[in-house]
Parts: structure tokens; C-alpha cells; sequence
């Protein structure tokens, strides 16, 4: 499946839920969250659907979202219907890591691949005042329930905002030393015009002179060998990884490795694979910009609702919904505008 501008579209988030245990500064909106009543939300059936059709057009790689996807009931019985579907080659998750240390064994257990955790502070105030409540140790216990329950090369994912968490960057840095880590600092985005709100921007050029403070600095391959020659002091020289945008690096003697994501400075537009799937059933094309096509209506019409929930092969529906991933694959924008108010709760990031 081929975008307009002959971009290869392999990959799709899907948001399972719009709730959260979290109220976190930069993802829901200050005027609050309308909490969409259960039944407006895809079914594990629903999803799974969906994603048998994705497969037959190329997509091999699968991410859930939220919301928080593990305050979804019974994910693991998704992840299971998921991880069965012949074609999937990747299956990942996103979470807050709130109740990660009850979940981990038995997420991986069911077929999950790789997560990826958010966490912004490490202080136990400061966590609590930019996540509207959350405990950081709870997090921390769950990056180790991840790391001990067997997932490789466990993400911990820091939205740099300055004056409020960028003091932290060698903090967090250091996380790498002693773990099998890998700590990506994401450059934060002002969506809409709040225009102050870019004055909390900090670039990843910048998050990398700090932390060579700390030590030097090793360009890092996609396979998480070190790569090219000698040290590099900047951000010239490393390569994408193939398992997402961040350009790796290491700190000498370190276990874990360092990601840069730059979608504000160094946008990754034009190597973009990815289409989301949203907790109420629209398949969008980008986070920011392009359209989306409401696939929940087409999945609980009379002629197939019934299909759907009994998991019975329904060809003509099927080629319904591959038309609509090649419909809002055309969707997608050369390069998203920057701009756009999205509901990440809903989108899933």
C-alpha cells in the first residue's frame, strides 16, 4: 500500500481507549475530555477485523494506544487475537506504566512484542503536578517489570519542556548507564496557536550538547551496535532507526542507548509509514493534518455487525474496509503543517 508520494505504509497505532489514569499537561486539552460512553468504542473484535485487513495490504506492524491501553478490560485477550494474525511481525504498546508492573508478565506473555513508557519527571512532585496526580514510582517499578518480564530494548519515552521537566535531560541520560534502556527525548509540539507555548520548546540539538556533559557520545546503529567513526558531538551522522524515527546514540561504557526525535526541528514527514486508528473507529491519516474515513460505521451496519462479532470471513466487507485504508492512505499530507488540535487521548500520540 502506497501513499501519494510513493511512501510505503506498513504501520498502524491504534488508540483502544479514550480513558486514562493520568491527566497529563501536554496531552488533553484544558477545557477536559468528553468521556465517549462504552459502546462508541471498537471492540476487540472490531479491532481485530481491522487489522486482518491492514495485513493483507502490507501493514506489519501494530501499536496500541489510549487513553492508557491498559486500563482497557482484558487487553491481553487482544493482544493474543492480534498476535495470531497471520502477517503480524510487530506488535507494540504505548503506556504510562501506572499498573505496568501488574500487566507486564502477562502482556508479554500473550504476544507483545515491545513497549514503550512515558515518563516525563523523575521527582516525585514534579510528576505529580505534570501528570495531575500520577506516582512516579509506580513507573519506575514498571519500567523494571518490563525490563525483568523479558522486552527487549524497553523505551522510556521524556517530552523535553523547558522550564518544566528540561533540567532533568542528564537526569534521565543516566538511566542508560546501568540498564538495558533505551531513553528517547521527544521535542515537544504546540499544537493550534498558542504560540507561548513554543517558548517551552526545546531542540534535540540542544538536548544533545547537554547531555555530552556527561560523557562522549556514540553514533548508534539500527541494530544497537556503534557506528561510524570516532565520537560525535552533535547531531550530524546518525542514521534512522528502521524501528521508528529516533536517531540512536550511547554513552561510552553505557548498556542502554539514547534516541532524538525531532518532529518540530528535523521532521520525519517524508519517511512516515503509519496510519491510527482511533478509539471510536476512524482510520486517520496523520496526527496533524490530511482527513479520516469513520470505519465503526461500516463494521456495525446491518449487513455486517453480525460477521464481525463471530469472527466469520465476510469477503465483500473486507475489500470495504482494504478500499478505505487505500482511500485515506491518499490522505496523507507531503508534510503535516505542524499545526492542529489534536485529542491525543483519543488519537493515541
Amino acid at each position: 500500500m502506497l501513499d501519494r508520494f510513493q511512501r510505503k505504509i506498513t504501520r498502524l497505532r491504534i488508540s483502544v481507549t479514550d480513558l486514562c489514569n493520568l491527566y497529563c499537561v501536554y496531552c488533553k486539552p484544558p477545557q477536559g475530555v468528553h468521556q465517549m460512553p462504552r459502546k462508541e468504542i471498537l471492540s476487540f473484535e472490531e479491532i481485530a477485523f481491522v487489522a486482518r485487513c491492514a495485513t493483507r495490504l502490507g501493514v506489519r506492524s501494530f501499536r496500541l494506544t489510549g487513553g492508557e491501553p491498559l486500563t482497557r478490560r482484558n487487553i491481553e485477550s487482544l493482544i493474543a487475537s492480534l498476535s495470531e494474525i497471520p502477517g503480524v511481525e510487530d506488535l507494540a504498546m504505548t503506556t504510562n506504566g501506572v499498573a505496568l508492573k501488574q500487566h507486564a508478565r502477562a502482556i508479554k506473555d500473550a504476544g507483545l512484542r515491545r513497549i514503550n513508557i512515558s515518563l516525563d519527571s523523575l521527582g516525585e512532585d514534579r510528576f505529580r503536578r505534570i501528570t495531575g496526580g500520577g506516582n512516579v514510582r509506580d513507573v519506575l517499578e514498571g519500567i523494571e517489570a518490563a525490563v525483568d518480564a523479558g522486552f527487549e530494548q524497553t523505551k522510556v519515552n521524556m517530552v523535553v519542556i523547558r522550564g518544566t521537566n528540561d533540567d532533568e535531560i542528564e537526569a534521565f541520560a543516566r538511566l542508560t548507564l546501568d540498564r538495558p534502556l533505551e531513553v528517547r527525548f521527544i521535542e515537544y509540539m504546540a499544537f493550534g496557536c498558542r504560540m507561548v507555548e513554543e517558548e517551552k520548546f526545546v531542540s534535540s540539538k540542544e538536548v544533545v550538547e547537554r547531555i555530552g556533559r556527561l560523557g562522549n557520545l556514540e553514533v548508534v546503529d539500527v541494530d544497537g551496535k556503534r557506528g561510524g567513526e570516532g565520537k560525535t558531538p552533535g547531531l550530524s551522522g546518525p542514521r534512522v532507526s528502521l524501528r521508528g524515527p529516533a536517531k540512536l546514540y550511547r554513552l561510552e561504557g553505557a548498556r542502554g542507548v539514547l534516541g532524538l526525535i525531532s518532529p518540530v526541528s528535523q521532521p520525519f514527514c517524508g519517511d512516515c509509514n503509519r496510519l491510527r486508528l482511533t478509539s471510536e473507529g476512524k482510520l486517520r491519516a496523520c496526527l496533524l493534518a490530511g482527513g479520516e474515513v469513520d470505519i465503526k460505521s461500516i463494521l456495525r451496519s446491518k449487513d455486517h455487525a453480525a460477521d464481525v462479532t463471530n469472527g466469520r470471513s465476510n469477503p465483500a466487507l473486507e475489500q470495504e474496509i482494504r478500499d478505505v485504508f487505500i482511500k485515506v492512505s491518499h490522505m496523507k499530507p507531503k508534510v503535516h503543517s505542524g499545526r492542529g488540535e489534536p485529542v491525543m487521548c483519543q488519537i493515541g500520540g
